[in-house]
């Protein structure tokens, strides 16, 4: 027993995961505690607007590097200034072309553009995250975990300091959670940035040029081809239903659906962002096949286990819970948080894994599966709207939809690696168990 402690705490990979994980619960618990508070200064629609505004970030920051962005890991360490050079020209391009959009939609007087909740903190928003995304790709591939992990702690407690002060104040010229947002994000853009200067010294290479950009660019057009593609349409199938939810029912409803997204985001991110990053590193810092796959063996084993604890937790009580704990009127959320519980399993289990397709140069693969993904869930929203079923079995038909098409791409990662279901049969159960909670619960609703 003593040597396996010994052989974990000498493990690189579970040090760096222990790091980024430490600041990953601060940044994610920070909100999550403070959200009692928010839930009664706020209002349903509050939470609506929130909603929209990021869904609509999430979905277009995926594309705004063209999937670039993450080449500044697994890139030559000679072509690093040409790879940052390169994220920093199409970033703010592409936020000029996004800015450039909701003037013209606007001007054509076109509803969504009009209704959205604020133009300005959007581009304002999107200025400071071309700055932090790259800054925090450059740090991860220094390895530099620890200031990682203190980025996360000021992200999640500048931003929940924000939203709380802004609803104390009763803010009315902008939405305060919105607000609280962006300027979380402009801190952490800050830290990150002056980080980057005074610590990180990359390699010295030839002088940065367009032409070394381009010929960099082509190098890895993956990324742009497949990467990013399959990574928007991930988060399109995320993000698009609350859009289009909108569209079919009350902003109350929207805002109680949208806190709910934000409670189940805190495992999912908190495993996708820890351990997958991390495990990118690893797989990237070796061409050793058989350490990639025994490095992925001890990732699957760890979110097979992790994916199933918040199924469970809301399957055996937990509803009751969350609905006491964001207060008399959000009881609506408790049967959303049941529906979409197999949904954030299925998530918690894949999104660490994806990096694998990007070491190993399939992402064509990864681009059909989140296709299949898109396709589905959005495909189940559509149907069950135009039939005008209740919201309980709009999100139960698109929790099962999306959850099949991540447990079929769950087993095409394994057979990447030449692993297979055998090789996790202690840690399966828990999984199964879940489910069978999961269509008891739902059974009921």
């Amino acid at each position: 027993m003593n040597s396996k402690l010994n052989d974990i705490r000498k493990n690189k990979a579970f040090g760096n995961m222990l790091k980024l994980s430490f600041g990953n619960i601060i940044m994610y618990i920070l909100p999550f505690l403070v959200t009692p508070i928010l839930s009664r200064l706020y209002e349903k629609e509050d939470f609506g607007e929130w909603g929209v505004f990021s869904s609509f970030i999430s979905i277009v920051t995926v594309l705004i590097f063209l999937g670039y962005e993450n080449a500044i890991v697994k890139i030559d360490r000679r072509e690093e200034k040409n790879i940052v050079a390169l994220c920093l020209l199409l970033g703010c391009s592409t936020t000029l072309l996004i800015g450039a959009t909701f003037v013209l939609g606007k001007s054509l007087d076109i509803s969504f553009f009009n209704s959205f909740p604020s133009f300005t903190l959007l581009m304002v928003y999107l200025f400071f995250f071309i700055l932090y995304t790259v800054c925090y790709n450059v740090i991860n591939r220094h390895e530099q975990y620890a200031t990682l992990s203190v980025n996360h702690i000021i992200q999640g407690g500048s931003q929940g300091l924000f939203r709380i002060m802004f609803g104390v104040i009763g803010l009315s010229v902008v939405n305060g959670l919105l607000l609280g947002t962006v300027l979380a994000q402009a801190i952490t853009a800050f830290f990150l940035v002056a980080f980057v200067l005074m610590k990180i010294k990359m390699p010295e290479t030839k002088p940065i040029s367009f032409l070394s950009m381009r010929k960099c660019a082509f190098e890895n057009k993956s990324f742009p081809l497949y990467d990013a593609p399959a990574s928007a349409l991930s988060f399109a199938a995320f993000n698009l239903p609350l859009l289009i939810l909108s569209a079919f029912f009350s902003q109350s409803v929207i805002g109680c659906y949208s806190i709910i997204l934000q409670l189940l985001l805190l495992p999912m991110s908190f495993v996708g962002s820890a351990v997958g990053k991390v495990y990118y590193q690893e797989i990237c810092d070796t061409e050793d096949e058989d350490k990639i796959k025994h490095v992925t063996k001890k990732v699957v084993n760890a979110t097979l286990m992790l994916s199933a604890i918040p199924t469970l937790f809301i399957c055996l009580g937990g509803d009751k819970l969350i609905v006491w704990f964001l207060g008399d009127k959000w009881h609506e959320a408790g049967s959303m948080s049941i529906c979409l519980s197999l949904w954030a399993m299925s998530t918690i289990l894949t999104q660490p894994l994806i990096p694998l397709f990007r070491r190993i140069n399939k992402q064509h693969i990864l681009l059909r599966y989140e296709l299949l993904y898109f396709i589905v869930g959005i495909g189940c929203i559509l149907f069950a709207c135009n039939y005008r079923y209740s919201f309980t079995t709009i999100l139960i038909s698109y929790s099962v939809g999306c959850a099949t098409i991540k447990a079929l791409m769950f087993r095409k990662v394994l057979g990447l690696v030449h692993l297979s279901l055998s090789d996790f049969i202690r840690s399966i159960p828990l999984c199964i168990l879940a489910l069978l909670f999961f269509i008891f619960r739902t059974w009921e609703l």
